[in-house]
């Protein structure tokens, strides 16, 4: 990833906002409201995004709330995002001794650090624990109701898949913005196939065995191979573009890490000269407010159990 990486979680929240598929997240939200304060797991969970989103439903279930990324800054980060958040939509909001509630894991591992526990009270009882550690080694761990990963499963071989879900034993799988195998940049640039197909072909590991660039369609048949019966799926393109002259919020800034890490993904793949003219011409196009973006995403939702 070419540019701050906090700056561009930011950035993107209003493009995630825009892209998750309504119908989907009203099926999690209907089973997160009828289950009976669920352990909830965020793998890949940056500053808590999603979490905060959560905040905001009028039907904000009682739940414990386990955030894991590898990046103990960004958890601190999004530490300070809820308690602000969870002030302006009425919780009283405070930091706590993890001790005072059950992470549902042990803590008692070099693998995880404990980076903080909000106790949050009043629309919903939510504890939320942030840990700095493997994903995957929480899942695997722990015993949860629900599993969300944002952006996350492309990343994942089936194996790592298969480890994120292993800690459900009844409950959901929530996968939003899961890349899906189609970026496109307007106006047309002639050297788009060969830089956009150059940079698909990066996101395979040299196993050969990460979901990648079709990690959604992937997933269609993987999830219930792994005993997680779909119950929602729908369309979560990113799309990006200026409106009345200028970007939204800060999406001007998500666009410049788009382009910069596409053209950084390349190099060695695609000749110099080429990726040179590609990314000057882009950058100028966002510069002058004139670059549309699309990124194809699914989001799935299945039940263990």
């Amino acid at each position: 990833m070419k540019g701050d990486f906090q700056q561009y979680l930011s950035a993107k929240e209003t493009v995630d906002d825009r892209a998750l598929d309504r119908r989907v997240l009203d099926r999690v939200r209907e089973d997160l409201r009828t289950s009976a304060s669920p352990r909830v797991l965020e793998a890949g969970a940056g500053t808590a995004a999603f979490c905060r989103r959560l905040l905001g439903w009028d039907d904000v279930p009682d739940c414990t709330y386990v955030a894991v990324d590898t990046d103990a800054d960004l958890l601190a980060t999004g530490c300070e995002l809820l308690l602000a958040r969870a002030q302006d939509v009425g919780f009283e909001a405070r930091v706590v001794d993890p001790a005072a509630a059950d992470l549902g894991f042990s803590l008692d591992n070099p693998e995880f650090t404990h980076v903080a526990t909000l106790r949050l009270r009043g629309p919903a009882r939510i504890d939320v624990h942030l840990v700095a550690g493997d994903a995957l080694g929480v899942a695997a761990r722990g015993t949860w109701e629900f599993i969300v990963a944002q952006a996350f499963a492309d990343l994942l071989t089936p194996g790592g898949v298969e480890r994120l879900v292993s800690g459900v034993d009844r409950g959901g799988v929530y996968l939003p913005i899961t890349f899906d195998g189609g970026t496109a940049f307007a106006p047309s640039h002639p050297d788009d196939g060969a830089v956009v197909d150059a940079y698909h072909a990066t996101m395979v590991d040299d196993s050969g065995e990460r979901l990648g660039a079709t990690a959604g369609r992937r997933l269609l048949t993987l999830l219930p191979e792994l005993g997680v019966g779909l119950d929602a799926v729908g369309g979560s393109d990113w799309v990006v573009s200026p409106l009345g002259g200028a970007y939204p919020a800060d999406e001007s800034y998500f666009l410049r890490v788009v382009v910069d890490t596409v053209a950084d993904a390349v190099d060695g793949h695609v000749a110099p000269e080429t990726i040179d003219a590609w990314l000057e011409t882009r950058r100028r196009e966002r510069e002058e407010n004139r670059l549309h973006f699309v990124a194809r995403n699914l989001d799935l939702y299945g039940r263990v159990g």
